[in-house]
């Protein structure tokens, strides 16, 4: 049976792992999954294992369905009332007699609502030096950002350089939770191949294929099928 590593940076739905049996050919593939950010939901029937190197937390086991309720019976037992459960009207008065002191001694016993707390004191001396520095330098930032016009902060180059950074930033810190890993590490050492599926995982995985000669480190799917294919090839070709 092949083994396929898959290294993610974004979040991958439950679905996703049946596509990716049917991109690789092979529905008894197992799938061992490192990622940057948990699935959208729970994985552990899909996958062989999912290991989060990322921040948050993997979604819990859903609740089992709930047992069907027997089915009532169409005619219902007539409602008995006995005698003693009717209660007298006299008595009635004289437990409202008795409940309406022990009313006003729990009033009585209430505590006084609490004065506000007094307002904290400003800054005096070098604190209010510090404190208006620190606004002016925050408005300053502020209004350096307005006059930036829209139309560059919005415009094609500025957000594909926007973009490259976080993903550079998001690939040398993924890199860097995996190569510090052992169990992740180890995962690895036994794939027959180990595919990078979006660009923050670009950068582990050619870091990766440089300590790896032996195993095939490719990005994306259809090049992760091509390398299926020739392991295959030589068992067919006998």
């Amino acid at each position: 049976m092949n083994t396929v590593v898959l290294l993610s940076t974004r979040r991958l739905p439950p679905t996703y792992f049946d596509q990716v049996r049917e991109d690789l050919g092979d529905q008894n593939i197992t799938i061992d999954v490192v990622g940057w950010v948990a699935p959208s939901a729970w994985v552990a029937d899909k996958v062989n294992t999912f290991t989060l190197i990322g921040p948050g937390r993997m979604p819990s086991q859903p609740a089992p369905d709930p047992e069907p309720e027997p089915e009532a019976s169409d005619e219902a037992p007539d409602a008995v009332i006995a005698p003693e459960a009717v209660a007298d009207p006299a008595s009635v008065v004289a437990d409202e007699a008795k409940v309406a002191p022990a009313a006003a001694e729990v009033a009585a016993a209430e505590p006084a609502p609490q004065p506000k707390p007094a307002p904290k004191p400003k800054p005096t001396g070098a604190k209010r030096v510090v404190k208006a520095v620190e606004w002016r330098a925050r408005k300053a930032r502020k209004v350096a950002g307005r006059m930036l016009p829209k139309a560059i902060k919005t415009s094609a180059p500025v957000k594909f350089l926007r973009g490259q950074r976080a993903t550079s930033d998001l690939g040398k810190n993924y890199w860097e939770r995996v190569l510090s890993r052992r169990d992740v590490m180890a995962t690895i050492d036994k794939a027959d191949v180990v595919v990078a599926l979006d660009a923050g995982a670009i950068w582990a995985g050619w870091n990766l294929g440089q300590r790896k000669a032996s195993t095939p480190v490719v990005l994306g799917l259809p090049a992760a099928r091509r390398e299926f294919d020739q392991l295959k090839a030589p068992a067919g070709n006998g």
